[in-house]
């Protein structure tokens, strides 16, 4: 299985903790991308809840920069946690391989995300820093 591999070129938002999680994505990912049939459902909770609580963090940073755009942001996550509950209960039904196949769409889709709606949540984020508006995190 071809597996996702970190470029700095690509990936890196120059967002700390953002980039941070990323990292933490790619990692979880190529690990249940070669995870053996009898650890393959624990690796994906692990996909799982890291999104979980990565797309909560992201969420509340688009709420409290006033973030255009969230609820297409939002959704895409929804997107993505959809399909890992789908492939949880394939794998719970003795489907092996469901997670594994989903490392590979998942790979496609986080190229995709990151470039897109994360590169303009980190930019959005920046810029909010910069004019000193109460309230509004740093990411950078």
């Amino acid at each position: 299985m071809a597996h996702l591999e970190w470029q700095d070129t690509l990936h890196a938002l120059q967002a700390g903790p953002m980039d941070a999680a990323h990292q933490e994505f790619v990692t979880l990912t190529n690990t249940l991308a070669d995870a053996p049939d009898e650890e393959e459902l624990a690796c994906l909770t692990q996909v799982f809840v890291h999104c979980k609580e990565h797309f909560a963090q992201e969420e509340l940073w688009m709420q409290a920069s006033h973030m255009p755009s969230i609820e297409n942001h939002m959704r895409d996550h929804e997107g993505v946690l959809t399909l890992l509950e789908s492939a949880a209960a394939d794998l719970r039904a003795g489907q092996h391989g469901a997670g594994r196949e989903l490392a590979e769409s998942l790979a496609a889709w986080f190229g995709r995300h990151v470039a897109t709606m994360d590169a303009g949540l980190a930019f959005h984020m920046q810029q909010a820093t910069r004019s000193a508006k109460p309230g509004i995190p740093a990411v950078g």
